[in-house]
């Protein structure tokens, strides 16, 4: 005896800007996806079509929301990607300064104590430490004082 297939649809009960905000949240998450993968990649190609079918939910709203038509496909205008592109700078920027603290910090302690294949409690609060003195310098700095010997 067979079964019959299951189901598996979700129905979402959302207020019109809850709706909005969730298809900001959608393609801010498939732009982290998506802005660093291949045009080949099938498993950005699976978000970016769930995106354009969450974004054809939007299709009553083009008069209201944040929203235009190209080639039938409803998405963000110009402007609304503005000002989530300014969201994503804002990361970006942040994600910048912390990632080269604790490269520099890590660099510095390694430099410092040796090769450390094993990241133990009081080397990881020696990088710790080191981390939060770049991420105060870069805070008063930027790279004003970061130097790099000549390219060879």
């Amino acid at each position: 005896m067979s079964k019959a297939p299951v189901k598996n649809d979700i129905e979402l009960q959302l207020s019109e800007t809850h709706f909005f905000q969730l298809l900001d949240l959608i393609y801010l998450g498939n732009w982290m996806v998506t802005a660093c993968s291949g045009v080949e990649d099938e498993h950005a190609q699976e978000y970016t079509d769930v995106e354009k079918q969450m974004f054809s939910h939007a299709e009553p709203f083009l008069e209201k929301g944040p929203f235009h038509t190209l080639n039938s496909e409803v998405m963000f205008t110009e402007e609304h990607e503005d000002s989530l592109q300014d969201i994503i700078g804002e990361y970006d920027n942040e994600v910048f300064w912390e990632a080269l603290a604790y490269r520099m910090a890590k660099r510095d302690v390694i430099e410092q104590i040796g090769s450390t294949k094993e990241i133990k409690n009081e080397v990881f609060m020696q990088i710790f430490h080191r981390e939060m003195d770049y991420i105060r310098e870069f805070e008063t700095n930027g790279i004003k004082r970061i130097t790099i010997p000549p390219l060879q």
